[in-house]
């Protein structure tokens, strides 16, 4: 008696299987700031999707938009401020959005402000930032 391919079965399990999952958006969120407040400009990185469009509210699109951008700034940024760090104050998770009330602090020179930080993430990255004036 001759058996069936295993392949047979395989297959059918294979197609079956569950996609990954994307990292919820407060996990994207909080990798982010964990990876502002240790300076690590890769793993900051990661968290935000290659056309991030970044906005100051009221107003509009800050000029910062993309990856790319965002590299340039924090890597100044961060070798200009070795002290700079970010601290949730409040945090509120919507659907695909997190707002959160954040605290900046370690600014040379600068005392330390908060905002208000809307992020958007969609398939585990930040694709919309918005920062509220107060």
């Amino acid at each position: 008696m001759r058996v069936g391919s295993p392949l047979i079965f395989l297959v059918p399990a294979l197609a079956a299987a569950p996609a990954p999952e994307a990292p919820d958006p407060e996990a994207v969120v909080q990798a982010q700031i964990e990876a502002f407040n240790a300076h690590d400009l890769e793993a900051f990185l990661a968290a935000f999707g290659e056309d991030l469009e970044v906005a100051t509210l009221p107003g509009g699109p800050d000029g910062s938009s993309g990856k790319a951008r965002l590299r340039e700034l924090y890597a100044e940024r961060f070798r200009k401020n070795p002290d700079l760090r970010a601290a949730v104050l409040h945090r509120m998770v919507s659907g695909t959005f997190v707002i959160q009330r954040e605290r900046i602090s370690g600014r040379a020179g600068k005392a330390p402000l908060e905002a208000t930080v809307i992020y958007q993430v969609k398939a585990g990255a930040i694709c919309r930032m918005w920062t509220l004036g107060d």
